[in-house]
């Protein structure tokens, strides 16, 4: 028993078997070569025992004489080693301490095997997990695992499927091996995109230096799943702060939920901060594909890489010239309007408006760096202001399920309909109270539906527009089961109609959202992949955010379709005859839909040929 001094000075008694226990216990917590420099301490001690005996005893194992220290030593060895050495002992005393020292053998041998073993089984685990620093320069880093990831690798690998190389670094919590099995289910086809997961905490400064966003040409900071949405991906931004010394030359993408949390993080860390509130990108989205059937189409088209993209791109050769000139200089590309030096963006602006130095080109094109420039440039002219916004069209909206979401939907859509048209609000009253639906102050008949089953549901007429929501008061599971439900009940109900409503649906979790069967050439999908969509948009180049709320925000310079007997296109043309007739009446012709089918082609080349319908409608920004 021994004493040592407590806290308050008074001794406490402790054992040596504790004490010994606890140092051995603090030997084994420094890990494999700790645990196997005692093993051999303990190894040689025995050995030096056995030699020790032997010499003072004045005899040997072999029982030829004495042979000295050394000689003991390198036999006890032997014994320890090789259980076989033993047999050629001489003498009961001999044999037994040889059995004795083969049998300590035996259990360092096993432990040493053990101890191996789980040293290398650590290894491998920790190579699995990737804690080793990254030798990269130029690669993108993705910070967190959100369940958004598979998404936004897949945008980016379709985005960079051309380049020579590109890599991407993710830094995660979560366990690589999940996150890499995850990612090849989503995309088994990863072209020249290689991926890197490291395992590591992106908030805590050494784990990110795992990543080496030093050297990264862009970073994506999402939450990690489970976590304070905000809070987690603000210490992120903080400690990538403090690891890289500021902000000011590393774009930074990162998805955020509260909108004043976007603005802090823009006024704390600088322009080259790009904050997205994902949920107001979805329901902005969402809003802009219901106000006009083939809406969603061309929306897709531009926030996925699948086809043509939007882009701002310096075009130093176009510093001086007039905006109607550039608009028919490509072959292959639409430009859009001007991005000014100040952030602000103009989007189908004066004829004779020119770019400045500092200003960028906004355009929709396949691939910038294959952009054409036409041998003979179309001669462009504008007309006086003309009323071309889309005709009101009298409709029937069917709202089946609510939440916050409904309300914004609802809103966007009043502001381009007529005030003839009829709202109905179909919900479940036992999962949500009617004092609960907010309705948005529009100039619209709205109607409250209490049902308890869609298939209860009476309606005067066929719905033109169906809009599907999950509750928030249920888990996001049982909130897309039932809607999925109710989607296939509608499109059984409305198969026979002589116009089939459209359907616009809502899923709160992406991993059902192949299970959702929309046949509809105007259906349109509200999923978490829309703001993964985003996401990926701003990485490969930040300043598209302020051009897509542009061409998403519904004033007088954004997207929309406009019938092509409106403006006397009827028949056979060209792409740059279509370009041309439209900027005569003021807007910026970037493609065409077909009613018959609801096909929609973008960014076709100037001399593509196409026959239109009167019902058909030109894709326009103006």
């Amino acid at each position: 028993m021994t004493r040592t001094n407590g806290r308050d000075g008074n001794p406490i008694d402790v054992s040596l078997r504790e004490r010994f226990r606890y140092r051995f216990d603090n030997v084994l917590a420094r890990g494999t070569t700790a645990a196997l420099a005692w093993l051999g301490i303990v190894t040689f001690a025995a050995v030096l025992f056995s030699a020790v005996l032997l010499t003072l005893f004045g005899v040997t194992f072999t029982g030829t004489g004495r042979s000295g220290l050394v000689e003991d030593t390198w036999q006890s060895l032997l014994r320890i080693l090789d259980t076989g050495t033993m047999a050629g002992d001489v003498g009961w005393g001999r044999r037994i301490l040889a059995l004795l020292i083969t049998l300590f053998g035996l259990l360092v041998a096993g432990t040493l095997i053990g101890i191996i073993a789980a040293g290398v089984e650590d290894r491998i685990d920790s190579m699995r997990r990737g804690r080793s620093t990254v030798i990269e320069s130029g690669h993108l880093v993705i910070l967190g695992g959100s369940t958004r990831l598979p998404a936004i690798i897949e945008q980016l690998v379709l985005a960079n499927s051309e380049r020579g190389s590109n890599t991407i670094v993710v830094l995660s919590q979560t366990d690589p091996t999940e996150l890499r099995r995850a990612v090849i289910d989503a995309v088994p086809d990863q072209h020249n995109t290689h991926i890197v997961y490291r395992y590591g905490d992106p908030r805590v400064r050494a784990d990110l230096a795992i990543a080496r966003v030093g050297e990264a040409r862009g970073v994506v900071v999402l939450p990690e799943d489970g976590d304070d949405h905000d809070i987690s991906v603000t210490r992120t931004v903080l400690a990538l702060n403090a690891e890289l010394g500021g902000l000011r030359q590393l774009p930074v993408v990162v998805e955020v939920a509260d909108p004043i949390t976007a603005q802090r993080l823009v006024h704390a860390c600088g322009p080259t901060m790009y904050p997205i509130v994902t949920a107001e990108a979805v329901t902005r989205t969402g809003a802009m594909a219901l106000r006009q059937r083939g809406l969603s189409k061309v929306i897709n088209e531009l926030t996925d890489f699948h086809g043509c993209d939007l882009h701002v791109t310096d075009r130093p050769e176009l510093l001086g010239v007039r905006f109607d000139q550039i608009v028919g200089r490509f072959v292959n590309a639409r430009p859009l309007g001007i991005a000014r030096r100040d952030g602000h963006f103009d989007l189908n602006p004066p004829a004779d408006s020119t770019m400045e130095t500092g200003d960028r080109l906004v355009v929709i094109a396949q691939d910038l760096e294959h952009i054409a420039a036409a041998d003979q440039p179309l001669r462009l002219h504008r007309g006086g202001p003309t009323e071309l916004g889309a005709a009101e069209v009298e409709e029937h909206v069917l709202v089946l399920g609510w939440n916050p979401l409904a309300t914004q939907l609802l809103s966007g859509w009043a502001s381009a309909t007529s005030t003839a048209s009829i709202v109905d609000i179909a919900f479940d009253p036992r999962l949500i109270e009617p004092s609960d639906i907010v309705i948005p102050p529009v100039d619209i008949d709205v109607r409250l539906c209490p049902t308890l089953e869609s298939s209860a549901l009476v309606l005067d007429h066929t719905p033109t527009t169906i809009v599907v929501l999950g509750y928030h008061s249920i888990d996001s599971d049982a909130a897309d089961a039932r809607t999925m439900l109710d989607v296939l009940h509608l499109m059984r109900r409305y198969e026979q109609a002589e116009h089939a409503p459209r359907m616009v649906v809502q899923l709160l979790d992406d991993e059902v959202a192949d299970l959702a069967v929309l046949t509809g050439p105007d259906d349109f999908l509200i999923s978490p992949t829309l703001g993964g969509q985003f996401i990926a948009q701003l990485i490969e180049q930040p300043e598209r955010r302020a051009a897509l709320l542009a061409l998403y925000g519904g004033d007088d310079a954004s997207i929309r379709m406009i019938r092509c007997d409106r403006l006397g296109l009827v028949g056979a043309f060209t792409m740059n005859e279509l370009v041309t007739s439209a900027y005569e009446a003021g807007v910026l012709a970037i493609g065409w839909r077909r009613t018959v089918d609801g096909s929609v082609v973008l960014n076709a080349d100037g001399g593509t040929s196409v026959t239109l319908a009167a019902d058909d409608e030109l894709v326009v920004v103006g």
